[in-house]
């Protein structure tokens, strides 16, 4: 269970008019002790849920409706007596000899499948844990005595191991895009292996259902300067973007609809959004002429400020802006809590892929646009 490593500070509540969606888990297992506490605690979710056994069996009936998750399922307070699983709307059926988890059966959902699936093939049981513990171990037994090489040896074991992890991760990922048990391992292994705008890009090009997972979004949220809103958006049509121009006139998201477009919030006394400005630029002139064009939101407040950083940076497409910094209604729609963010419409006004860093854009339309 001590597997779980948050790469990334996770935690939120969703809203409360979100549909509603159960996870319905039961469990029959021999020898469970009867009136024994059974715990379901997400350490992303920050929610626990709790029941009894009863006739060696337990069940649960939870609200998944903020999507699926990583959970601890425990029969009292051991760790021993607990097990890892990435849960989802859906169903799940345990049914084992005992003792407690050990070389239990999972059934119900596809996702159970899938989670079994990572579970023998990367997770690999307990081997691989009690190897990195094991190259732990050696690591901080060579540093206590100033054994330079045998550091260095127990470092090379874990970096290996590592690779390992990262290298079957991304292979099931690529072949399971859009299985939310991808959320687990982007979190788990992804998360401090990948540059952020890879971690950003490889997320991008998951399915909806991995997408919408719990993990995922407040990843995203996180990555890219959001709040629930804003991943809440992707596979969705685009909100409504109505504000002023340069010039006082009102422009609107809808005037670009048949074309690709970059709804991207920015700053003139952001620099890490001028920073990316160069990278906007190249892919804009790259892509002008094939159907694709760069919107952006100005959170400024005062409207010199942002007319000069727009000649400076030399940003040829079209801006808007309420000059309304923070409290712009356009960032608000879009969930922006911090900048920059960007988010690509496709021509029919979806929201398809949000945060682009580098030289991800441009990576991003030459697959849409080649």
């Amino acid at each position: 269970m001590k597997k779980i490593l948050l790469g990334l500070a996770l935690c939120s509540t969703f809203a409360a008019n979100a549909q509603k969606k159960n996870l319905e888990l039961t469990a029959k297992i021999a020898g469970l002790p009867n009136n024994t506490v059974v715990y379901l605690w997400g350490p992303l979710t920050e929610k626990t849920d709790s029941t009894y056994t009863k006739d060696g069996g337990f069940s649960f009936d939870v609200d998944m409706s903020g999507g699926g998750s990583t959970y601890i399922l425990q029969v009292g307070g051991a760790d021993s007596q607990g097990t890892v699983l990435y849960l989802e709307a859906g169903k799940v059926n345990i049914t084992g000899k005992g003792p407690y988890f050990k070389n239990a059966k999972y059934t119900g959902s596809p996702f159970v499948a899938d989670w079994m699936d990572v579970s023998a093939n990367i997770l690999d049981g307990d081997t691989c844990v009690s190897q990195k513990q094991a190259a732990e171990d050696q690591l901080m037994a060579a540093q206590s005595i100033g054994d330079t090489e045998a550091a260095h040896a127990a470092e090379a074991k874990k970096t290996a191991l590592k690779k390992r992890e990262v290298d079957a991760s991304l292979l099931w990922i690529n072949k399971h895009p859009n299985s939310g048990v991808a959320s687990y391992l982007i979190n788990v292994y992804l998360s401090d292996a990948m540059p952020r705008a890879d971690l950003v890009a490889l997320i991008n090009k998951l399915g909806p259902d991995a997408k919408n997972t719990f993990t995922i979004k407040k990843m995203m949220s996180q990555l890219v300067g959001g709040s629930t809103i804003m991943m809440g958006l992707v596979d969705k049509q685009a909100p409504a973007t109505t504000a002023p121009d340069v010039n006082g006139k009102n422009v609107s998201l809808a005037d670009f609809k048949g074309k690709y477009v970059l709804v991207d919030f920015w700053a003139s006394w952001c620099k890490p959004c001028r920073a990316e400005n160069p990278n906007l630029i190249t892919a804009y002139e790259k892509f002008k002429n094939k159907n694709f064009t760069i919107l952006s939101v100005s959170l400024d407040t005062e409207k010199s400020k942002w007319l000069q950083a727009i000649a400076e940076d030399k940003l040829p497409w079209t801006h808007i802006s309420d000059l309304k910094g923070g409290d712009s209604k356009v960032a608000k729609d879009y969930g922006v809590m911090a900048i920059p963010a960007s988010f690509l419409i496709d021509p029919t006004g979806k929201v398809i892929n949000i945060g682009f860093h580098g030289d991800a854009l441009e990576k991003r339309l030459a697959e849409l646009l080649p």
